[in-house]
């Protein structure tokens, strides 16, 4: 029987292939159900898995940091503070991580809000779940992800010049917000300590940087931008 070569019994064995790193996830939705078919979801894929979750918005800047999460699920409307201040904090302390707002606000201003906020995708509660997926892959790449609705709108201010509720200052939204909760000139201008006349030249300006005619039209606006509550 021929000897074994002493070189090929030194040789090594081949090294094991380095384990694939899984996407982290990381859920903030107060709603359980919601947040228990983003987990199924997610289970789903064997290259992802959850690092987290929470209902309450006032710790996920800061858990999404010690989770080392790569993709936010975040809902806008969270208790505790706000969807959009939530996503410049995760930006601003944990740039890497890719913000996906899953919310059931599908207003203009909410879209362009989250978009300037820093969010790479906005999917509506009530789009087909498949959205989600891909989302979350595009965003695993670092690119953002558009739904066709979501696009209308982003590209709808592109071409009028911009979201037209950013023209507006503190004080024009503050005359609009009591107009549309039913107060007139005098007292709006009560509230406000200003004169009736300087109410009534704030809301002709409001109304021309709209491009609105009626008053009708500036609740629906308010109300559809979420300026006020419907």
């Amino acid at each position: 029987m021929p000897k074994p070569d002493p070189r090929q019994a030194a040789q090594p064995s081949a090294a094991p292939a380095p384990a694939t790193k899984k996407l982290r996830i990381f859920i903030a939705d107060d709603h359980e159900l919601l947040r228990a078919g983003v987990r199924r979801l997610v289970e789903s894929r064997h290259d992802w898995e959850i690092c987290g979750e929470t209902a309450d918005g006032s710790e996920v800047a800061k858990a999404v940091r010690e989770f080392r999460a790569d993709v936010v699920v975040l809902d806008l409307r969270l208790p505790g503070t706000k969807g959009i201040d939530v996503t410049k904090e995760i930006k601003a302390t944990t740039p890497g991580a890719e913000v996906l707002i899953f919310s059931g606000d599908d207003s203009p201003a909410s879209i362009h809000g989250a978009f300037q906020a820093g969010a790479s995708s906005y999917i509506p509660k009530g789009d087909d779940h498949e959205h989600l997926v891909s989302a979350i892959e595009s965003l695993a790449q670092h690119k953002p992800y558009l739904t066709p609705d979501v696009s209308k709108v982003l590209l709808g201010a592109f071409f009028n010049g911009g979201n037209k509720t950013e023209a507006l200052t503190e004080r024009e939204l503050e005359i609009v917000r009591l107009l549309c909760e039913g107060n007139n000139n005098q007292q709006v201008a009560g509230l406000l300590g200003i004169s009736p006349r300087t109410v009534e030249v704030h809301r002709a300006t409001v109304m021309r940087k709209l491009e609105l005619n009626t008053f009708a039209e500036l609740v629906r606006y308010a109300v559809r931008n979420n300026l006020v509550d419907a």
